[in-house]
């Protein structure tokens, strides 16, 4: 171990330099306080050995440099001093000395002290060593997590279907890095769109996974059948029917999720849609805004033939537009702890419709003001379908 030995007593210093390296160190010898920081800014030695008092830069001014000073490693500094009140060794420790040595110094006193002062360089570097690995480890995991929300978003629809006379919009604000809520828009054929949102239980990583795969299962061409078979549209309550069969509940972790799904008829302007235990949309138009209320099980919570799924059909009229979102928005907390509520968010969405598709923005602008600015608790997503006036 390298030990920086600073006196301005030129026989003190070759005397404790001798005594340092007797007990198997290597001193490296300074004469004042100003040498000493030269050679300490050259060498970072890790432990420290200097004279209290010394003309020019003394012992405490050299302590004060070196706690300032930005390094990788700790430096363990012995004072040494003639002074023995206790004064004189309060305010040694208070300017950062690790421990005080009273002159003139034995060899038992000094070998004690550099075993401490090892010790704890020692202890020092190896935590230092584990906080590089753990930032090391740390960035890799940010780097991933960035990866896998770029690869979440990308499963989002990429742009609305050209249909004409009705628009499209929706939103997606994961609470975390990566999201459980996700959301489907696509042709099934030429005269049916399906759509769905999804909300898996949880948050973070194992919920991302699970609505991954989730909608991987529910894209059209990666199917395999369970949308649509033989040019046959699938009623939607036997697409939540065969999720509920792939997807049972993993008693290790109890995850499951909750799914509206529907087909849109494009000719008839008619919807059939089922709920697995999700919230039914807001129908807003002219005459303001109503909740349709749909209820069942959640998918994976009861195994196949106990589960039972809520189905609706309605007609959309022109000028009214189906708003359907996760839980996380009607959840939203005030800094009081009030929810924001079904009644609020069906006259915020009423409220902020300034075109057929509704202003998601004002809507995720109210929520947020609910909220106080705080970040969200839970993922918030939002599908919106809408027939032009």
């Amino acid at each position: 171990m390298k030990v920086l030995v600073v006196d301005d007593d030129a026989l003190s210093l070759r005397l404790l330099s001798a005594l340092v390296e007797r007990l198997g160190h290597e001193p490296i010898a300074a004469p004042d306080g100003l040498a000493a920081w030269a050679l300490f800014e050259q060498h970072r030695c890790g432990v420290v050995i200097s004279d209290w008092n010394m003309p020019g830069l003394d012992g405490i001014g050299l302590l004060k440099r070196i706690r300032a000073a930005s390094g990788d490693g700790y430096t363990y500094f012995i004072m040494l001093t003639a002074r023995s009140e206790r004064e004189d060794v309060s305010a040694g420790m208070a300017a950062g000395a690790d421990d005080l040595l009273t002159k003139p110094v034995s060899r038992d006193d000094l070998a004690a002290r550099l075993n401490v002062g090892q010790r704890i360089v020692l202890l020092q570097r190896e935590v230092a060593g584990r906080n590089l690995e753990l930032m090391s480890a740390n960035t890799r995991m940010r780097q991933d997590l960035e990866v896998a929300a770029r690869v979440q978003e990308s499963l989002l629809p990429s742009a609305p279907p050209q249909v004409p006379g009705m628009s499209f919009a929706w939103a997606y604000r994961p609470c975390e890095d990566l999201g459980g809520d996700t959301l489907g828009l696509f042709h099934l054929d030429d005269r049916h769109l399906g759509f769905y949102v999804l909300d898996v239980s949880g948050h973070g990583v194992p919920s991302a996974l699970l609505a991954v795969q989730a909608s991987r299962s529910l894209a059209p061409m990666a199917s395999g059948g369970l949308l649509v078979r033989d040019g046959v549209v699938t009623p939607p309550r036997e697409v939540v029917r065969a999720l509920n069969r792939l997807y049972p509940m993993n008693s290790a972790v109890l995850q499951f999720f909750t799914i509206i799904y529907g087909i849109y008829d494009l000719q008839a302007h008619r919807l059939r849609m089922v709920s697995a235990g999700h919230p039914g949309p807001i129908v807003v138009g002219p005459d303001g805004a109503r909740c349709i209320n749909l209820s069942g099980h959640p998918i994976g919570c009861l195994p196949d033939g106990e589960a039972e799924f809520d189905e609706v059909e309605l007609d959309l009229a022109r000028g009214e537009r189906l708003v359907f979102y996760s839980d996380g928005a009607y959840e939203a907390a005030s800094p009081g702890g009030e929810q924001f509520g079904m009644v609020r968010l069906a006259t915020l969405i009423a409220g902020s419709a300034g075109e057929p598709n509704g202003d998601l923005n004002g809507v995720l602008a109210g929520l947020e003001r609910w909220r106080g600015g705080a970040r969200a608790a839970d993922d918030i997503t939002f599908l919106v379908i809408a027939r032009d006036g």
